[in-house]
């Protein structure tokens, strides 16, 4: 799976890390150790302490001594309480990212994009650096926002009070732009669709640097029924707007990669020439709550332990494409059969959710045979994994499917839908279904039941889990292969244009 992305791939040679840093990887990880450059905290901060840099002292503008960075965008993710998705891919990237940086000779710095500038993220004396999430405030003014929306009022208005509310939450960040050289690569790794920093992101790659994409997938693109209206034209010119500067596309799956692949041979760059390294990686399966996150709610613990066979489980935002609004009929055919069966739903409400969550409230069933969180932390989400009798995965469309590879760590079966992103991470662990057959998923969470049959291949305990360690390795060895060519490629596609 995903083989061309395994750590390694391309290569280090001329200017790579691999060659330029032989011999200091362990002093420049030691050296990184001892300083506060990149530490991450307890709830997962990335601490830049100024003061104690020593030898990582490049972090701001006017660098003496040049060295390899990574300038990992983190914009977004800053700004959401949502802790699954692209948030937790980013946040693990800067979480691991540090050692995987350091052990190749470089240093991984998260930056933000704000006011026309990318700055270096120093959380002693940036508050807003900070997960959103545990902050009380924070919390307290997403629920605002949300209710403020479910009372119809218009949208820019709502964005006009977040922006303003954010920034009374937040002290100033320093005011010095991070000062872009050929020693750096800028990987954009956000979900930053609305972001209009490619003045920037020109100026950057006028002096060498190297640009890289987290690709995700292209569901708005390809599937725009599925978002909102506003969002797939913003993903379109986004998706335009990388793919045409990109030295090099990290997607999360193969099957992202082959249509990153796609796209740019009709934006005519050839992805086997000239155009750029396209690779994919893993994301890490193992979930590791944060420092203070170890409380799991009563409510919860109630849900999971009422019965002794756990419930099944659902992981995802609420929204059209995770299709959770089939479960609903699937349960009811499976309780003409197994009365006692139980479905709990993880997700936050997003984006055309509320009449599922409002029919599944209102059910006869829910309190006892179902239930609903919105907001599970880390710790909790591990607490249902390891109580669940099954992870239910209805998508219609996904770049990859984490709390597949989730799931199959704590060893649990895993029913998910058949689609192509599916197949490449479930591999023979999974049994699959047609997204909208009720029937056919009901079938089989019923033949589970009654007489322990289960269509997959391999049993979960034997599945290959990857870390976050691992994938944020992989990741970085396709940031820094092929770096010394990336001048030669870009004048091979100037004299093709």
């Amino acid at each position: 799976m995903a083989g061309d992305g395994r750590p390694g791939a391309g290569g280090d040679h001329g200017r790579g890390p691999g060659n330029r840093c032989a011999g200091m990887a362990q002093a420049r990880a030691a050296a990184c150790r001892r300083c506060t450059v990149g530490r991450l905290h307890a709830r997962g901060e990335v601490c830049m302490n100024t003061e104690r840099m020593g030898g990582c002292s490049s972090l701001g503008t006017g660098r003496a001594d040049r060295e390899l960075r990574l300038l990992l965008d983190c914009t977004q993710t800053l700004a959401t309480p949502r802790q699954s998705g692209i948030p937790r891919v980013v946040r693990n990237i800067a979480r691991h990212g540090i050692t995987a940086a350091a052990s190749r000779g470089a240093t991984l710095v998260p930056v933000r994009y704000e006011d026309g500038h990318f700055l270096a993220l120093d959380t002693a004396s940036a508050v807003d650096v900070h997960d959103v999430s545990p902050r009380p405030a924070a919390g307290i003014g997403h629920r605002v926002f949300r209710r403020l929306h479910k009372l119809f009022v218009p949208k820019k208005v709502c964005r006009a009070v977040r922006a303003r509310w954010r920034q009374l939450l937040r002290v100033p960040p320093p005011r010095q732009a991070i000062a872009f050289g050929p020693d750096d690569t800028l990987l954009l790794a956000d979900s930053s669709w609305t972001s209009r920093y490619w003045h920037v992101v020109d100026a950057a790659r006028r002096v060498g640097t190297r640009i890289g994409v987290v690709q995700y997938d292209f569901i708005p693109h390809t599937h725009p029924e599925l978002v909102p209206q506003r969002l797939a034209p913003a993903f379109r010119d986004w998706m335009i707007n990388t793919l045409s500067r990109a030295d090099f596309v990290a997607a999360i799956s193969e099957t992202v990669a082959g249509e990153a692949r796609q796209e740019l041979r009709r934006m005519g760059r050839d992805p086997d020439g000239a155009a750029p390294l396209v690779r994919s990686f893993r994301l890490g399966a193992d979930v590791k709550p944060l420092a203070g996150e170890g409380t799991v709610r009563t409510e919860l613990r109630a849900f999971l332990t009422a019965s002794p066979v756990g419930p099944y489980l659902t992981v995802g935002t609420i929204e059209p494409r995770k299709n959770q609004a089939v479960l609903p009929t699937v349960f009811e055919l499976v309780w003409r059969q197994v009365p006692d069966a139980r479905l709990l739903v993880a997700g936050f409400v997003g984006w055309n959710g509320d009449e599922f969550i409002r029919q599944l409230r209102s059910h006869p069933r829910y309190g006892t045979h179902l239930m609903h969180f919105a907001d599970l932390s880390d710790a909790e989400l591990v607490h249902a994994y390891r109580h669940a009798r099954g992870l239910v995965f209805p998508s219609r469309a996904e770049g990859y499917g984490l709390p597949i590879v989730e799931a199959l760590s704590h060893g649990v079966r895993v029913f998910a839908s058949d689609i192509a992103a599916h197949r490449e991470v479930g591999g023979p662990w999974c049994t699959y279904f047609a997204p909208h057959d009720a029937a056919g998923l009901a079938g089989q969470i019923v033949r589970w039941e009654r007489d322990g049959a289960f269509a997959a291949e391999q049993p979960p305990r034997t599945f290959p889990a990857p870390s976050w360690q691992q994938a944020v390795e992989q990741l970085l060895a396709i940031a820094f292969s092929d770096a010394s060519d990336v001048s030669h490629r870009r004048e091979r596609r100037q004299a093709a244009a």
